[in-house]
């Protein structure tokens, strides 16, 4: 062991040296950390973010690692992975911790016959990267039922922010690329109803998420959907759909996933992804933005 791994040992106990991160991403897809440390609660994330600080590593946030792809070469730094998962309910509010799973709260808040996040329905993650990348549906999006959010800030402080200062937008917030202010729990502001109603709910949404491919291993939508356009029928309707690269497929049943057929690599998909917006670009004059994070080719 050299001598910056033993240092962060004593700082960090668990750490992990030259950890592949594929199998903790959706996408399956990634080389090795080359620093990996999984937190437990909000003092052993702080401790990593100043241990990182301290020598000059760099380091990324990991949740449920959906929305992201991670480089063939990994990450040359520090990935902290987060695990602190405490729900708190005080009435119509709910706490969530950044590391709770967007479905295990949908259904702590269910039991307790509370409203408001059937809408994220199907949509896998954690509620620190739901919150970060602002998901939702085309028309409800995650922050409309956000109170507050406690953060991490730049000079190592936790700090509680409203969502107002969140500069939320679609599938955007002021966290979305910003590793100096780090999400560690959420206050959302729900509401009392009865089960036959929620379950009305629960029973659209996840109807309308039938037709994606949910179990197949992808990172969830590639693109935002252009203004007045869906993203997904534009890359239809350029003939797309079952499109594949090397291990990397536009899926069949939703053309705004790629999936990753078994051996896919990262490679892959930047190529079938670049592929598809030259293509809509050329057919339709649009120029289609990732939703996804690109983590490691820098």
């Amino acid at each position: 062991m050299n001598d910056i791994n033993e240092k962060l040992s004593k700082k960090l106990k668990g750490i992990k040296f030259n950890e592949v991160l594929a199998p903790f991403t959706s996408f399956n897809i990634g080389g090795p950390a080359k620093f990996y440390y999984a937190a437990k609660n909000n003092k052993e994330i702080l401790n990593a973010i100043k241990t990182a600080k301290n020598f000059d590593i760099n380091y990324f946030i990991l949740g449920n690692g959906t929305n992201i792809l991670i480089s063939d070469s990994g990450f040359n730094g520090l990935v902290i992975k987060m695990e602190n998962q405490n729900i708190l309910f005080d009435n119509e509010y709910v706490i969530a911790e950044s590391g709770v799973k967007i479905q295990k709260l949908i259904r702590e808040t269910i039991s307790k016959n509370l409203t408001g996040l059937e809408y994220l329905m199907g949509i896998p993650g954690t509620i620190g990267g739901g919150v970060a990348g602002n998901v939702g549906t085309p028309t409800d999006w995650i922050n409309k039922n956000i109170v507050e959010i406690t953060i991490i800030n730049g000079q190592d402080e936790i700090e509680v922010v409203n969502k107002f200062s969140g500069n939320f937008s679609y599938r955007y917030s002021r966290f979305k690329y910003n590793n100096r202010e780090v999400i560690i729990a959420v206050k959302f502001m729900l509401k009392m109803a009865s089960q036959t109603d929620i379950q009305k709910k629960v029973k659209k949404y996840i109807a309308n998420r039938s037709h994606q491919p949910i179990n197949e291993a992808c990172a969830g939508s590639i693109f935002k959907n252009p203004q007045n356009k869906k993203a997904w029928e534009l890359i239809d309707q350029a003939g797309l759909r079952g499109k594949k690269m090397g291990g990397a497929m536009v899926s069949k049943d939703h053309a705004n996933f790629i999936i990753n057929t078994g051996q896919a690599k990262a490679d892959d998909v930047v190529m079938l992804t670049s592929y598809i917006k030259q293509q809509v670009r050329d057919k339709f004059n649009i120029q289609l933005q990732e939703e996804i994070k690109y983590i490691g080719f820098e």
